[in-house]
């Protein structure tokens, strides 16, 4: 057991030692909704649902994390046909127990069984439906919808309750009595089950509200004896014969017309009625397929997705590592230039946390004399009049450290652009060593360099 106000498990203290709480009236709560689950417990065997649900709700009132109970209430909701119910328990269980709890075995059934889930979904909205047809007073479309929901889900103790409530309100107490008895198998201890089926008994026991045909008989003494027969009527004329036959044609037409029409009418109506119904519940059940097929699809095209985008990293984190390696094979073999070109290359987001502190320690050691070779080349063909071979080298350097040689490396740089003639860049770089060494002869010269190169600019067309 665990202490209701910090948590920490408890063993038979009655006060927690962690945080000092005294347990003895949540001991003897914890022990009442033990006790009352055991209680349903032994009701749910013998198929007192109702009376073992009564019970569970009062256990979880003295302790509403006893998961135990929770899951034996959703367990009773869902052999009562009421899946919604079941799933709304368990999912409160495990949020009270996420490790090592039955519901999460239960959830997993459902989630894992698409039919089951969508069988739940459908079963609550047909039930649902068959209650509007009852408040619309359209009880024959919910005797239809019901016999199709009991079909799917026989154990839905208050589907069969409705049918028996809908089959006395049209005086079918045969059909009320099945019904009940239906619901009476399956949670023996219903009082709602038992009130209806006292009613029903009453029904019967008054003659089933049926009015008693009166017999058309005349009964006399004779002695001792009660002589019993026919009324006989009186001769009749010609004429009365005549009338009573076109009296009985005029009531016939009017039966027919005010009668059976209408009746025929409202059959053809409810006919109908059941036929649309019956094809919107078809393309309602179709409807429902196709979208769960399209979310089975839509979740195997993400799965393959992801799928792919692992296996694309999967290979980027395989060609950083062997460019890694290739770069310290490089560096051992005392080529920094390649070393250094191929460090640069290496993304290392892909690389391993190991990986990354060997790159990290590869780079500052290769870095100063890759700086220093390519500067060293740099110069070398600068002052060689190969400017376009110092530009290439020059940039190396520059664009991992502007500030190398105190500025010299960005103002050859600028130099070996000047010579070649690209004005822009020239004073681009002239200005950048302004910029970054004020007060240098470097910046003073790259000053006086890049006011030329202004006005030069400025006079082009």
């Amino acid at each position: 057991m665990e202490c209701y106000n910090c948590g920490v498990i408890l063993g038979r203290e009655r006060v927690c030692p962690n945080c000092g709480a005294d347990l003895r009236i949540y001991r003897k709560f914890v022990g009442i909704s033990n006790y009352l689950y055991n209680q349903a417990l032994s009701k749910a065997r013998v198929r007192d649902l109702t009376g073992a649900v009564a019970d569970l709700r009062l256990s979880l009132q003295y302790n509403k994390v006893n998961t135990n109970a929770r899951n034996l209430l959703g367990l009773i909701y869902y052999e009562m046909g009421e899946g919604v119910a079941a799933v709304r328990e368990w999912l409160i269980s495990k949020g009270y127990q996420a490790e090592e709890n039955r519901a999460s075995f239960y959830l997993e059934r459902t989630k894992k069984e698409p039919a089951e889930k969508e069988r739940i979904n459908q079963h609550s909205r047909k039930y649902n439906q068959v209650l509007a047809y009852c408040r619309q007073d359209s009880l024959d479309l919910a005797v239809i919808q019901l016999k199709k929901l009991l079909a799917g889900n026989p154990n839905m103790v208050k589907g069969w309750q409705l049918l028996a409530l809908i089959y006395i309100h049209d005086s079918n107490l045969d059909a009320a009595g099945k019904a009940l008895r239906r619901a009476e198998a399956i949670d023996t201890g219903n009082p709602v089950t038992a009130r209806y089926l006292k009613e029903v008994a009453q029904q019967i026991s008054q003659g089933g509200g049926k009015k008693a045909k009166k017999a058309q008989a005349v009964a006399y003494q004779n002695g001792n004896d009660m002589i019993i027969q026919p009324k006989l009527r009186g001769d009749i004329s010609f004429w009365g014969m005549a009338a009573n036959i076109l009296v009985g044609v005029a009531v016939g037409v009017a039966i027919t017309w005010y009668l059976v029409v209408p009746g025929v009418r409202k059959q053809a109506v409810s006919d109908a009625s059941v036929a649309v119904t019956e094809a919107n519940n078809t393309i309602a059940d179709k409807n429902q397929m196709i979208k769960s097929l399209e979310e089975q699809i839509d979740a195997l095209t993400g799965d393959v997705e992801s799928a792919k985008n692992k296996a694309e990293n999967k290979d980027a984190a395989i060609e950083a590592s062997e460019a890694l390696l290739v770069a310290y094979d490089a560096y051992i073999n005392e080529d920094i230039e390649a070393a250094g070109d191929t460090l640069e290359g290496v993304n290392e987001k892909l690389l391993s946390k190991n990986a990354r502190k060997i790159i990290k320690t590869l780079k500052e050691q290769v870095n100063q004399q890759y700086l220093k070779q390519a500067y060293d080349a740099g110069m070398l063909a600068y002052n060689s009049g190969r400017n376009d071979e110092a530009v290439e080298q020059l940039s190396k350097v520059v664009s991992m450290d502007e500030q190398y040689e105190n500025g010299n490396a960005l103002y050859n740089l600028a130099q070996a652009y000047r010579k070649l003639e690209n004005w822009e860049k020239a004073h681009e770089y002239y200005s950048r060593v302004s910029e970054l060494f004020p007060n240098t002869s470097l910046a003073y010269n790259a000053g006086r360099y890049a006011a030329q190169i202004g006005n030069l600019l400025e006079q082009q067309p």
